[in-house]
């Protein structure tokens, strides 16, 4: 009969020493990370890069973007003219999270992407052959997740890979106090 472990406490965990496996394979060799320039993206990009370094993987930052459905009814200058804001607006966004990755001595590229941010997530991680994706959630929950749905849900359905999911901050939950 085998031994029954006694159930192990958070004191218990955070008394023991931590042990780093010195491994030399390359858990990861290409790691995605998508933002969209909010908030929640910045713990999933430092996760990213935190990821790519240990694993002297390559870091693929990606942002999708959908055209605005006003665009459709203008003429090609228009959409010209809004894609090349959108591709100057992503270097602006990321040049400085990409030089840091450099400096760090991990290899980084941006992608920028046109389409539904899940569909261009995907599509760049099978294109691509990714190892993993790492995205951030925005913890949307209720009325706000069932109009604007979640990027992140579909991605962790769907993907063939692993999927990271990182909380952007954790909230103060606030329980009702006896009298």
């Amino acid at each position: 009969m085998p031994d029954i472990l006694e159930p192990t406490t958070e004191k218990d965990l955070k008394a023991q020493p931590v042990i780093l496996a010195q491994c030399p394979r390359q858990v990861y060799r290409r790691i995605l990370v998508a933002t969209d320039f909010t908030a929640a993206s910045t713990p999933a990009l430092e996760q990213a890069l935190k990821l790519a370094k240990q694993n002297h993987a390559e870091l693929l930052m990606i942002h999708a973007s959908t055209m605005p459905i006003s665009l459709s009814f203008m003429n090609a200058d228009s959409y010209d003219v809004w894609e090349k804001q959108c591709r100057t607006g992503t270097e602006n966004n990321v040049s400085a999270f990409i030089q840091q990755a450099r400096k760090e001595g991990v290899k980084a590229h941006t992608l920028e992407l046109s389409g539904l941010a899940d569909d261009a997530i995907l599509e760049a991680a099978e294109r691509l052959d990714v190892d993993l994706i790492v995205l951030g959630t925005h913890e949307r929950r209720g009325v706000s997740r069932f109009f604007s749905g979640s990027v992140a849900a579909q991605v962790v359905a769907r993907a063939r890979c692993p999927v990271l999911t990182v909380r952007s901050s954790f909230r103060e939950r606030k329980f009702a106090r006896p009298p």
